[in-house]
C-alpha cells in the first residue's frame, strides 16, 4: 500500500521541483527503503545509489540526509549478501555521522547496530565489543532525553529502546559467564529503576528551586538540559551548523557544574547524579556475602531469565552468570507458589511442597555458584519481585529464611551506603482513614459544587486524570488497621518515643505533604491499590512503535500514577478527582510520593495489601511506591505482598517495633521478628511471617 504512495510522490515532486530538490530526494530514498522492505533489492540498490549521489552533489558529504542515504544503502547491501560492501560504508557513515551530529544521534546508533549485524553474520568477535557500546551510548542517550521530556513520555522511549537491550542481554547468556556476569551488572547499574530515579531527581531539583538562593541554579539547570536533549536530537541548526559539537560540549559541561553546585546543597540531589559502577560494588560487598541480580528479557518473543553473580574471595572479586532454561515455568512457579501461601484451606505441608520447587528452579543455581554465604543482597526483576523470597524451602527441607540473611535491594546501587543523615523527626503514625470523611476545605467544597472547579495548568495535577479507573476508587474502613496503629503508637509510648499518631479524619494525605521535618519512623496502615493499565492506550503505543524510526516515543500511561495509598476523604473525593486539588484528595500516588521529602527516614512501613506490587517492567523492578519511597530518602521500606489478617499483622510488627525501639537496624529487626513467628505454633505458616519484605540499604 506504501509503494504507489511513495511513486506518487516521487513523480509530483520530480514534476513541480526538479530531481535535485531534497523533498524529491527524500521521495526517491523512501520509495527505495519500500522496495527493500518488499525484496525488490535490485531497483531497491538502484534508486539508494541515485539518492546517494545527487544527494552528495547537492547537500555536500556531510548533510544528515547524506547519512541518512548511506546507512539504508548499507543495511540493503548486507541483505544482499554483499557484507564487505556494507561494512565499509557503514564505517564511513558513522564517521560522517559523529563528526558531524554528535556521539548520540539517532543515525550513529543506527550506523554502530548496522556494524553490529554485519559482524555478527560472520562471528567476529569484535561484534560484542559494538553492542556494548550501543548499550553504554544509549544509557546516556536515554540519561539525557528522560531528564528533558513529561513524566508520561518517559515510558514511552523505554519501550521504544526495549528491544536493543533484550538483544544486549540475550548476548551476554551466550557468552563467558565471568566475563557475562561482569556486563550483566553493569546493566543493572546504568538501566535498571531508570525511570523513576530521573522522576525523581527532577521533582528534587524543583523542590530546590523553592530556595531563592537555589531558584537560578536550579531553572539553569533545566533549561539547559532541554537545550542539549534539543540539540542531540536535533543535529546542527542554522545557529550550531560550525560549531555544533563545541555547543554540545559546553552545554555539558555547564550541566556538570550546576549539579555539582546543587549537590553541595543537597547530599540526596549528589546521590542521585554521582554514578555507582563496579568497582564501588566491588569494594562495598562484605567479603563472605554475595550479590545476585536477576534479569528478565524477550528475546524473538521468546522469554529468558539471567542471574548475574558477583562474590569475593580473599578481596578478590569474581563474577558468574546463571542462565535459566525455561523462564516461563519460574513465572508460573512464582503465581502458584504465592496462591499456595494464601490458600486459607491449605495446609503447611502443600505449601512446602510447592516452596521446594520453587528453591530448586530459582535458588539452588544460585546456591551452586555462592555456596554456603549465609549472606546474600538480591536485586529482584519483573515477577521476582512479588516472591516471598525466605520461604522458599531447601533441600533439607527448612525454610530458607533460617539459613541465610536475605537483604532484597530494588538496585544494585543500593549496595553503596549513602550516608545522609539521619532524621531527627518523632514517629508518624496513619492508620485507620476515615475514607468517606470531606476533608476539603470550604473554599475548594463550594467550587466543586458550583461546577467551576477547572483542572490544574501544574503537569501534576494534569497527569491525575489520566490514571485510568481512577475515579471509581472506593474503599472500606478499616478497624483493624486502627487497631494497629494504636498498638505501634503504644509500643512507641513504651520505649519513650516521641510520636504522632493520626487516624480517620485527622490520617490525611495532606500530612505527608506538609510535613516540616523527616520522621525517623512512617507508619501507614491504610488501603494500597495498583490499577491496570490502559490496554486501549497501551495498544496504540504498541502500535505507533511498530510505526518505524519515530525518534521521539508517543506520551506513557504512567505506572507511577496507578500505585497509591488511601487516606481520608478517598471515597467523598473519588469523582473528582482531575478536577482538584491534589494536596489533599485522599490519594498519595507514587509520583506524589516522590515530592515527599523522606531524607534520613530511618523506615516506612506501608503495612497496607498490595503495596509490594506495582508495574513488573522487566529491568525496571518494580516501579511502584516501595521504590518511590525510597527515591523520597527513605533508607529501608517495609510493604506486604499480600493481605494479611490483623492478628498476623499485630502479632509481626509488635515484634518489629520491640526491637527497633531497642536501636536495632531495620532489617534486623523485621528478620529476627519473622523468625520468632516461625518458631512459634501460632504463626509459623509463611502467610504470616513471610508477607512482609523490606527493601533498601
Amino acid at each position: 500500500k506504501a509503494k504507489p504512495l511513495f511513486d506518487s510522490a516521487l513523480d509530483a515532486w520530480n514534476t513541480t521541483l526538479g530531481e535535485q530538490h531534497p523533498r524529491t530526494l527524500k521521495a526517491l530514498n523512501n520509495s527505495a527503503r519500500v522496495l527493500h522492505l518488499l525484496g525488490e533489492h535490485p531497483e531497491a540498490h538502484k534508486r539508494f545509489t541515485r539518492a546517494l549521489e545527487l544527494r552528495k552533489k547537492g547537500l555536500g558529504e556531510r548533510h544528515p540526509d547524506v547519512i541518512r542515504s548511506m546507512i539504508d544503502l548499507a543495511r540493503l547491501l548486507l541483505d544482499m549478501g554483499r557484507a564487505k560492501e556494507a561494512e565499509e560504508l557503514a564505517r564511513q557513515a558513522r564517521a560522517l555521522a559523529e563528526h558531524s551530529l554528535g556521539p548520540l544521534h539517532p543515525y550513529v546508533f543506527e550506523t554502530i547496530e548496522t556494524l553490529a549485524r554485519i559482524l555478527e553474520k560472520g562471528k567476529h568477535p569484535d561484534a560484542f565489543k559494538l553492542r556494548k557500546e550501543l548499550f553504554t551510548r544509549r544509557s546516556d542517550f536515554l540519561d539525557r532525553m528522560l531528564w528533558a521530556t513529561s513524566d508520561n513520555a518517559r515510558e514511552g522511549y523505554i519501550r521504544l529502546y526495549a528491544p536493543e537491550l533484550n538483544t544486549h542481554l540475550a548476548l551476554l547468556a551466550g557468552m563467558d559467564p565471568a566475563i557475562a556476569g561482569r556486563e550483566a551488572l553493569e546493566v543493572g547499574l546504568r538501566r535498571k529503576g531508570q525511570l523513576l530515579k530521573t522522576t525523581s531527581e527532577i521533582r528534587q531539583i524543583v523542590r530546590l528551586g523553592n530556595n531563592p538562593k537555589l531558584k537560578a541554579v536550579s531553572d539553569r539547570l533545566t533549561e539547559t538540559r532541554k537545550q542539549l536533549a534539543s540539540l542531540t536530537l536535533s543535529g546542527p541548526t542554522p545557529e550550531t551548523a560550525n560549531t555544533h559539537l563545541k555547543v554540545i560540549h559546553g552545554l555539558e559541561t555547564e550541566v556538570e557544574r550546576l549539579q555539582l553546585e546543587l549537590g553541595q546543597a543537597s547530599k540526596r540531589f549528589q546521590k542521585g547524579v554521582v554514578p555507582v559502577t563496579i568497582d564501588d560494588l566491588i569494594k562495598h560487598l562484605p567479603e563472605k556475602s554475595a550479590l545476585a541480580e536477576f534479569f528478565f528479557y524477550k528475546d524473538e518473543e521468546r522469554s529468558g531469565l539471567l542471574a548475574a553473580i558477583l562474590r569475593k574471595e580473599q578481596g578478590r572479586p569474581l563474577f558468574d552468570l546463571v542462565v535459566y532454561p525455561d523462564p516461563e515455568a519460574i513465572q508460573k512457579l512464582i503465581i502458584d507458589y504465592r496462591a499456595a501461601i494464601q490458600d486459607e484451606d491449605g495446609d503447611e505441608e502443600s505449601v512446602r511442597k510447592v516452596g521446594r520447587q520453587a528453591h530448586d528452579r530459582i535458588w539452588a543455581p544460585i546456591r551452586q555458584r555462592i555456596g554456603k554465604r549465609e549472606l546474600v543482597h538480591v536485586v529482584p526483576d519483573g515477577l521476582l519481585n512479588i516472591l516471598p523470597f525466605p520461604a522458599m524451602v531447601d533441600a533439607e527441607g527448612d525454610y530458607l529464611a533460617r539459613g541465610t540473611d536475605l537483604h532484597l535491594l530494588s538496585s544494585s546501587r543500593d549496595l553503596v551506603p549513602v550516608n545522609l543523615p539521619e532524621a531527627k523527626g518523632n514517629y508518624l503514625i496513619l492508620a485507620g482513614p476515615d475514607y468517606d470523611a470531606n476533608t476539603l476545605a470550604p473554599r475548594a467544597q463550594a467550587a466543586l459544587e458550583e461546577g467551576s472547579g477547572k483542572r490544574a495548568s501544574d503537569m501534576k495535577q494534569n497527569l491525575r486524570a489520566l490514571a485510568s479507573g481512577m475515579r471509581g476508587l472506593h474503599f472500606d474502613n478499616l478497624p483493624g488497621a486502627e487497631k494497629e496503629g494504636r498498638l505501634i503508637a503504644t509500643l512507641a509510648t513504651d520505649k519513650k518515643k516521641s510520636h504522632t499518631f493520626l487516624v480517620k479524619r485527622d490520617a490525611q494525605e495532606a500530612t505527608l505533604l506538609s510535613m516540616q521535618n523527616s520522621p525517623e519512623i512512617l507508619h501507614i496502615a491504610t488501603h494500597g491499590f495498583f490499577l491496570k493499565p490502559d490496554e486501549n492506550l497501551r495498544k496504540r503505543l504498541l502500535k505507533l512503535v511498530r510505526g518505524g524510526e519515530q525518534h521521539l516515543p508517543p506520551p506513557g500511561d504512567n505506572p507511577l500514577l496507578r500505585a497509591g495509598l488511601a487516606f481520608a476523604g478517598i471515597n467523598a473525593n473519588a469523582k473528582f478527582l482531575g478536577e482538584m486539588d491534589t494536596d489533599n484528595d485522599g490519594v498519595l500516588t507514587a509520583l506524589e510520593v516522590l515530592n515527599l521529602d523522606l531524607s534520613g527516614t530511618r523506615l516506612a512501613v506501608l503495612s497496607a495489601c498490595e503495596t509490594g506490587l506495582g508495574e513488573l517492567h522487566e529491568g525496571e523492578g518494580v516501579y511502584g511506591l516501595r521504590r518511590a519511597f525510597q527515591e523520597a530518602g527513605v533508607k529501608s521500606v517495609i510493604s506486604s505482598l499480600w493481605e494479611v489478617n490483623d492478628a498476623g499483622t499485630q502479632a509481626l510488627m509488635t515484634s518489629l517495633y520491640a526491637r527497633l525501639g531497642e536501636g536495632m537496624n531495620a532489617h534486623r529487626a523485621l528478620r529476627e521478628s519473622q523468625l520468632d513467628l516461625l518458631e512459634s505454633n501460632e504463626w509459623r505458616h509463611p502467610y504470616i511471617w513471610a508477607a512482609f519484605m523490606m527493601i533498601g540499604e
